[in-house]
């Protein structure tokens, strides 16, 4: 437990330097050449240095002390950082696909009224594209993902071949996508929610508790998804052969 606290802590305030970097480098200049390549650079550091941070979780819940478990990660830093880049396409492509389709429900509701003699409600056909794209959002490919993710960060470009590795474990598919949700989709509807207050210091007081429960919900989500991906799976974790003494 004092293991699991100290990794915790590490990654609270990991998670506030990198938010502090992502927002420096939101304020930086791209006028010039040199400043353009300096704010490459930093968005390439603050690739890097977020793949390692999160990508730690995963060899210290498959059995590694703090240290080792940061090692590893290391070791295998260009593997996370190559499936992080595929990994932000693949959602740019579902995100192109969602708004592709965005205006599909209403000319196939329209198809449908004209073949089927009923009318279809345009509205109701667009929310079932919107809810597909949204579960494969937030529950299939995170749960075809995370294997993956958690064997590159154990065995480095090997791990590419785990996609979809262990979602038949017990209930590891109810989880998951649970988990997802806690550490990542109620955080985001948390900072997006603007209630409606009276005063400015009732305004700022509710912003920063939005943002405390935001962030702690983001960590330990993050820290419980890692916890149930990579603990208790000997495949993975441990050699298939143990020396003889």
């Amino acid at each position: 437990m004092r293991t699991t606290g100290t990794f915790a802590a590490i990654h609270l305030a990991g998670t506030a330097a990198l938010l502090w970097l992502g927002y420096s480098w939101l304020g930086m200049g791209e006028a010039r050449a040199t400043a353009l390549a300096f704010s490459f650079a930093v968005a390439l550091l603050f690739l890097c240095l977020t793949c390692w941070l999160y990508g730690a979780a995963f060899p210290f819940f498959a059995g590694r002390r703090v240290g080792p478990a940061f090692g590893t990660a290391l070791r295998g830093l260009p593997a996370l950082v190559a499936a992080a880049i595929a990994l932000l396409v693949l959602y740019a492509l579902v995100g192109w696909l969602a708004d592709a389709t965005s205006g599909a429900g209403f000319k196939l509701a329209s198809w449908m009224t004209l073949n089927f003699r009923k009318p279809v409600r345009p509205y109701t056909v667009q929310h079932v594209f919107d809810v597909i794209f949204w579960i494969v959002r937030w529950m299939v490919l995170p749960l075809l993902m995370l294997p993956m993710v958690a064997a590159i960060a154990l065995r480095g470009w090997r791990g590419f071949a785990a996609i979809g590795a262990g979602c038949c474990r017990r209930l590891y598919w109810l989880k998951a996508p649970l988990l997802v949700l806690i550490g990542l989709w109620i955080p985001l509807k948390i900072l997006g929610w603007v209630p409606h207050m009276k005063s400015f210091p009732m305004e700022m007081t509710s912003f920063v508790l939005r943002v405390g429960v935001a962030y702690l919900l983001f960590v330990a989500g993050w820290l419980a998804l890692a916890f149930v991906t990579s603990a208790g799976n000997p495949v993975r974790t441990q050699p298939s052969t143990v020396p003889s003494p």
